[in-house]
């Protein structure tokens, strides 16, 4: 039996469905965190680049917040959603070194 709020079970959902749709754009079949790695190309490391894209999440989040308009029309809950996603993403890549 599964404790806590039935919402955050089913966001756990939602969270697996947009990482699978987004890596089916962004990454590739050898390698399913292949995006993240593309920094390294530059002299980037993994956990810095995903550092940085959650810093971009973050900043939006904190124009969303202020009411501030939102030009791609993505709402503050993908904005959230994004950032829960790159934070269990950012634990893979850690714990892969």
């Amino acid at each position: 039996m599964k404790r806590g709020h039935p919402k955050f079970y089913k966001l756990l959902e939602q969270m697996a469905d947009l990482h699978n749709r987004k890596n089916a754009n962004y990454a590739n079949n050898e390698n399913p965190l292949s995006n993240f790695y593309e920094c390294e190309k530059f002299g980037i490391k993994a956990k810095d680049g995903t550092i940085t894209r959650m810093s971009d999440k973050w900043s939006r989040l904190q124009q969303l917040w202020k009411g501030e308009p939102d030009r791609v029309g993505e709402p503050i809950t993908d904005t959230l959603m994004d950032l829960a996603v790159y934070c269990l993403i950012l634990i893979i890549i850690l714990e892969d070194e």
